[in-house]
């Protein structure tokens, strides 16, 4: 994950810490800076909300292609995600946490209870291959989409567009995972997905995410999606 870690000049000790904990780039703030970061996964502002706002208003166009963004207090004691708190936001606050931030997460996903579905696909899939394999799975399992409470992929999936619709149409959240967590899940089945360096995607996924970390549904495909489902 590229993070930028932006603040003023008079604040360098503070956003070399910073830096040096995400292995990220210092940004020195100028007005106007804001258009030159969208290439970042994360941008870290180490300064008050309201200058963020304002700032990043302006550039910001969907949640699958800006970067999260996550406003750091002066007394650093507080990572806020204030964008993309399923894509990278959250996790870079979590990160935080191991140096004595408090992350404030407020994305209803990890409040709330219910399945998480992981999915694999192979590219250029179309939304309606996805949603029917969505739909299947959970009616072989019993459930239907009111039970499922997050969506899976690996983070290679970020620009699987038919994924991405079809997880639109379902309003649910959608998770891309890191390959290097990934590879650190247990699964039960083997998978292809170590063709590409990965020890799996939907069951891993689905296990990332899941709150029990249960698998109740191994993976099962449906044409060019694999769903696995956890709890």
């Amino acid at each position: 994950m590229r993070i930028a870690v932006i603040g003023f000049g008079k604040d360098i000790r503070a956003l070399r810490r910073l830096a040096d904990w995400l292995r990220a780039d210092i940004i020195l703030y100028k007005p106007g800076i804001w258009g030159s970061l969208l290439d970042y996964d994360c941008i870290v502002a180490y300064m008050p909300t309201g200058i963020v706002i304002r700032g990043m208003c302006p550039w910001l166009r969907s949640k699958w292609v800006d970067p999260a963004v996550v406003v750091v207090d002066k007394a650093m004691r507080f990572a806020i995600p204030l964008l993309g708190g399923h894509h990278g936001g959250n996790e870079v606050a979590k990160m935080l946490e191991n140096y004595g931030l408090t992350a404030v997460i407020t994305t209803a996903m990890e409040y709330s209870e219910g399945l998480s579905v992981g999915i694999g696909c192979r590219r250029g899939i179309s939304a309606e291959d996805v949603l029917y394999a969505i739909k299947a799975a959970l009616a072989e399992l019993g459930a239907t989409l009111d039970d499922v409470r997050v969506i899976a992929t690996v983070e290679l999936k970020k620009d699987e567009e038919g994924l991405i619709e079809a997880v639109d149409i379902i309003k649910k959240p959608l998770v891309f995972v890191p390959a290097e967590d990934v590879n650190e899940i247990e699964v039960v089945s083997p998978s292809r997905a170590e063709d590409i360096g990965l020890r799996s995607v939907a069951e891993a996924c689905a296990l990332y995410c899941s709150k029990e970390k249960q698998l109740i549904f191994p993976k099962r495909v449906y044409g060019g999606v694999t769903i696995a489902i956890a709890r």
